[in-house]
Formats: C-alpha cells, structure tokens, sequence
C-alpha cells in the first residue's frame, strides 16, 4: 500500500522532523548570533529557498530520472563534488590569510616585525 495511510501519525512525525535542529537550524543560528537578526533572517530565507528547490525537484520526479540514467547520476554527482571542493579550497584560503594576518600582529605588538628578538 503506497501513501499515507494514518495522517495523524503522519503530521506528528512531520512536525517532529522539522523541529528537531539541523544542520540548517544551526547555520542559521551562528549567522544570527555572528552578524544580527537581518542577516540571520537572510539565511532562513536562504535556507527556505533552498529547500523549495529540494522540495520541488523531488515532487517532479528528479530522483526517478537520475535512477534511471547513470550518465546523468554521473554529472550530478561530480558537479556536487566539485563544487564541494571549491569551497572547501576557498575555506582554506580563507583560513591561511587569516592566519597569516594574525600573526603579522602578533609580531608587531611583541616588539617589531621579526618579533621580541628584535627589540
């Protein structure tokens, strides 16, 4: 037997699902508590956005589609990739000039560029 069959139950459960805190409920929190309540009110909006797409894509059948046609699958998945690997090279370098600038101020406060050695 296909759908839904106790909506009760149905609707607990959905309820459930989205109140629990996610990987989305947290991104959107750190935003808030990092830049104010208007850009944590974007990445909801962001977040929503995002699971419309999800939401409508499955609803259309894409899951089928890709099921069905490995070459397809195969395109997806390494777009997915790469663009994971994008940002992850862009994290990095986004950690390592931090870094670096950190630690040009570092030196200056202990006494020069070179650091305590040279004053």
């Amino acid at each position: 037997m296909l759908g839904i069959t106790d909506l009760s139950t149905y609707l607990a459960g959905l309820a459930l699902i989205i109140l629990l805190p996610g990987p989305n409920s947290l991104y959107v929190v750190s935003v808030a508590a990092r830049s104010g309540a208007r850009t944590g009110y974007r990445a909801a909006l962001g977040v929503v956005c995002g699971d419309t797409v999800l939401m409508v894509l499955s609803a259309g059948g894409v899951a089928s589609l890709l099921q069905t046609s490995p070459a397809l699958f195969a395109v997806v998945k390494f777009t997915g990739a790469g663009y994971l690997s994008w940002l992850a090279v862009g994290m990095l370098r986004g950690a390592w000039q931090l870094w670096r600038t950190r630690g040009s101020h570092g030196a200056e406060r202990l006494g020069g560029p070179d650091g305590p050695a040279a004053a």
